[in-house]
């Protein structure tokens, strides 16, 4: 399990204008909510990707086809023995559905379940990086906060260049996958050139929707590039110098945190 933590130089904002100081603070609390949203998801995510899927599994690959075999000829007694093609197709349809239905209700997980599992984690390691950025840029717009703190909102745009891009596919994959950029009236996309280890399109031509190239989540953008997110500890670790830039800007009073709980 990753554990990022967070030390908060204060327990209070120590300013003058109290009113203000429990607005901001709030915000931060806000701010340090996603970031340890992110983290959970990354945990989720790590450990999606590690679990081996159960039908890869050979023994449970035997064990599930003698009971569809068994199955299949409970089923033909029922039907009185010798059937038509259209009876045999009938017979396996039905042979199926209950198979199915006998191993969920026996807690067996249906393969496109394990399947979307890390892509789910991944998209919410996204969303949470995204919401991240949003509380720090409002953050940085108040006259009052200290100037550093615009500059860790620039930073989060260096150190996730795409992050924008793939959370605006991820939120309009509808418009994505008919080829249409961003906007009220999207245009059709100029899909540019791809070659990122997993795919290789370099005359362009390839749209790419809901991808995982190992750790790095990434889709075709609105603007016609491909773009990634890297779901990682290294990514954690920027957004913990970021956090914690944020923090040390402002001026403290009480004793210091420590986050996340026990």
């Amino acid at each position: 399990m990753f554990v990022f933590e967070i030390v908060t130089p204060g327990t209070w904002l120590d300013y003058d204008d109290k009113d203000w100081s429990w607005k901001i603070q709030n915000q931060l609390q806000s701010l340090e909510s996603q970031f340890f949203e992110a983290n959970t998801a990354l945990n989720l995510f790590t450990n999606a990707q590690s679990t081996r899927p159960s039908f890869a599994d050979r023994e449970n690959w035997e064990s599930d086809s003698q009971r569809r075999s068994e199955i299949r000829r409970a089923i033909e007694q029922e039907q009185g023995g010798f059937q038509s093609r259209d009876g045999w197709d009938e017979i396996h349809f039905e042979t199926e559905v209950r198979f199915k239905r006998e191993k969920w209700s026996n807690g067996g997980v249906p393969r496109e379940f394990e399947h979307n599992l890390p892509f789910i984690y991944a998209r919410t390691f996204l969303y949470a990086l995204d919401a991240f950025d949003k509380f720090l840029g409002v953050l940085a717009k108040d006259p009052n906060v200290p100037a550093e703190v615009a500059t860790y909102h620039e930073k989060v745009a260096e150190v996730f260049p795409h992050l924008r891009g793939v959370r605006n596919t991820a939120q309009h994959l509808e418009d994505r996958a008919r080829g249409l950029g961003a906007g009220r009236n999207p245009q059709p996309l100029d899909l540019k050139p791809i070659d990122n280890g997993l795919i290789s399109a370099p005359g362009g031509g390839a749209l790419v929707l809901n991808c995982l190239n190992g750790s790095r989540y990434g889709s075709t953008m609105s603007d016609g590039h491909y773009g990634e997110v890297d779901v990682s500890p290294e990514s954690m670790q920027h957004l913990q110098k970021i956090l914690e830039g944020v923090f040390s800007s402002f001026k403290w009073c009480g004793s210091k945190q420590h986050s996340p709980s026990a």
